[in-house]
């Protein structure tokens, strides 16, 4: 029992520095017209210890990453911990199901749009009362640019941590 949660601590602990990585390096902007948005998958470690050790793994990972992140770079990187702990919850649900059926994919939409319209609402008022953004200015970028870019953000970031869990999962990596 004690090798195990060893086990455990210092896998989370790689998932940090890890996530770290991502976060300051794995950065790229998908569009041009607002390079400020940019796409990290610095989520997929927090997600990926989701999957393999539970909801708890998952939030440390979550927490102890977001909080190194918004003491160094960011002042409002508390908000995308909120957020990100939407999607974390989605994926323990879906990890505890025994097989995909109609239920699962219920909770993919539930969660998704939990998460989606949090994200889209957080980002409306940090970007207005933060960084003062006009709202003429958010209410054009919102609907053609936001929406789909948080879309593409979750879709890549579920897509790769699912194909990670599957590789580890399937080659019998000790976790």
């Amino acid at each position: 029992m004690r090798t195990n949660n060893i086990r455990i601590t210092t896998y989370n602990a790689m998932f940090i520095v890890i996530s770290l990585i991502l976060g300051f390096l794995g950065r790229m902007s998908i569009f041009a017209m607002v390079p400020f948005l940019k796409l990290d998958f610095s989520d997929i470690p927090a997600f990926l210890a989701t999957l393999l050790f539970g909801f708890s793994s998952g939030a440390i990972v979550l927490i102890v990453s977001s909080l190194i992140r918004s003491m160094m770079f960011s002042s409002v990187g508390w908000i995308s911990f909120v957020v990100k702990l939407t999607m974390l919850l989605m994926l323990f649900f879906i990890s505890k199901a025994n097989e995909i059926n109609k239920r699962t994919y219920k909770i993919i939409l539930v969660g998704s749009i939990l998460y989606l319209s949090i994200k889209l609402i957080l980002n409306y008022f940090i970007w207005k009362y933060f960084f003062g953004m006009t709202t003429e200015f958010l209410k054009t970028i919102m609907l053609p640019i936001v929406i789909p870019y948080n879309c593409i953000r979750l879709l890549v970031n579920l897509v790769v941590s699912s194909i990670l869990f599957k590789y580890v999962k399937n080659n019998h990596i000790a976790v």
